[in-house]
């Protein structure tokens, strides 16, 4: 029998595949002694900046949900597409802008609402906290002017 070089880099790369599934890896950490609650990375989401109905700005944000232990990380599979519509469509109707930066979000806001229509998804009680990692805005504006004093 002959060595099948092609179907050997095949097995690798689907291996290779599997390990790097998020999804897997948090099942596996989670199934250890001591273990932390089971997390699910949401892709990221560019999320509006509105002022006076203009758009601004977008923000880049990455977002970890923790899923009560009982809870397997494979549950938001097929609802994280939902999920990130449903935060992307309430961005654009009630922006999370804060007054006083165009370069960052309001993150209570933003973890409320994520939390909110995660729990609509999937069900209470199976997600359990919201982390925001990591806030990139496309674009570095200077803050919002605070406005005039009346009478100046």
């Amino acid at each position: 029998m002959a060595f099948r070089p092609c179907s050997t880099r095949r097995a690798v790369l689907a291996l290779l595949a599997l390990a790097a599934s998020p999804t897997l890896a948090f099942a596996n950490e989670a199934k250890g002694e001591g273990a932390v609650d089971p997390i699910f990375k949401l892709e990221a989401m560019g999320l509006p900046v509105i002022v006076d109905k203009r758009l601004i700005n977008y923000v880049f944000v990455v977002i970890n949900l923790t899923l009560a232990p009982n809870v397997s990380p494979t549950i938001m599979d097929d609802k994280e597409p939902l999920l990130r519509d449903a935060v992307v469509r309430m961005a654009h109707r009630a922006p999370f802008t804060r007054p006083d930066s165009y370069d960052t979000l309001d993150e209570a806001r933003l973890k409320a609402v994520v939390l909110r229509e995660a729990t609509t998804l999937v069900g209470p009680g199976k997600v359990v906290g919201v982390t925001l990692l990591k806030q990139t805005p496309k674009r570095r504006l200077a803050p919002p002017r605070p406005p005039a004093a009346a009478g100046t």
